[in-house]
């Protein structure tokens, strides 16, 4: 049994990976929503007690979905960094160490919310794209939207549900399909999640303890497990 969940958008066949990855086989490319590198940092230096290694454990993240998948392109949805860095933050040189392993990857940000630099303080091999990007049927974006063009991928309101199972209620973030397009979780392991409003016909898969699998909503904001 896969742990990931597929999902047919536009004629092409997507993966919604436990890791909060979404690959699109026929195009050899693997999308990724809200990064939020430097997220830690930036909350300590204001003096809030977060957990440290956040970076190491997503570039860790982001190295097996690419090395699983074998894709050659590598498009985040927007909120790359979470706040414009300086020269000397940790996570850059951590980064930078991770891209040079990885330099025949193309990688594209749509910029977003939080990516408000005009270029980063180290060349890290990043193509910084304001707007939109049409990658094959689809409109690479940051925040969700409907598109003349075609279904939208987008991140930014890091969706989730509360999943009830037996007796137990947890929030799980979710891939969320709606009519417009599909909505990736938040790829950061620091984020919190954001309250939607799924409307008829809508589906969501909720990511929890290491798999995907597709719920429905019995009432606002609570789902129940489908199969």
């Amino acid at each position: 049994m896969t742990p990931n969940a597929e999902l047919n958008l536009a004629g092409e066949r997507l993966v919604l990976r436990a890791d909060h990855s979404l690959f699109w086989p026929a195009g050899a490319t693997l999308f990724v929503a809200d990064t939020h590198f430097g997220k830690g940092g930036v909350f300590r230096r204001q003096g809030v007690n977060v957990p440290a290694g956040t970076t190491e454990a997503d570039l860790a993240r982001l190295e097996r979905a690419l090395r699983e998948t074998g894709a050659r392109r590598l498009i985040v949805l927007g909120d790359f960094v979470h706040a414009p860095p300086a020269c000397d933050e940790p996570w850059l040189a951590r980064f930078a160490d991770w891209r040079a392993r990885h330099a025949g990857i193309d990688i594209v940000v749509i910029r977003g919310n939080h990516d408000r630099m005009r270029e980063l303080p180290i060349d890290l091999g990043v193509d910084f794209l304001t707007g939109s990007r049409v990658t094959g049927p689809f409109v690479c974006r940051h925040e969700p939207a409907y598109d003349t063009r075609g279904p939208v991928l987008a991140g930014h309101i890091h969706p989730a549900v509360r999943l009830a199972d037996g007796s137990e209620c947890v929030r799980c973030p979710v891939f969320w399909r709606y009519a417009g397009g599909l909505v990736l979780p938040a790829f950061c392991s620091f984020a919190g999640g954001g309250r939607i409003n799924p409307a008829v016909g809508d589906r969501m898969f909720a990511v929890g303890a290491g798999e995907v699998v597709e719920v429905g909503l019995s009432r606002p904001e609570r789902a129940t497990r489908q199969g």
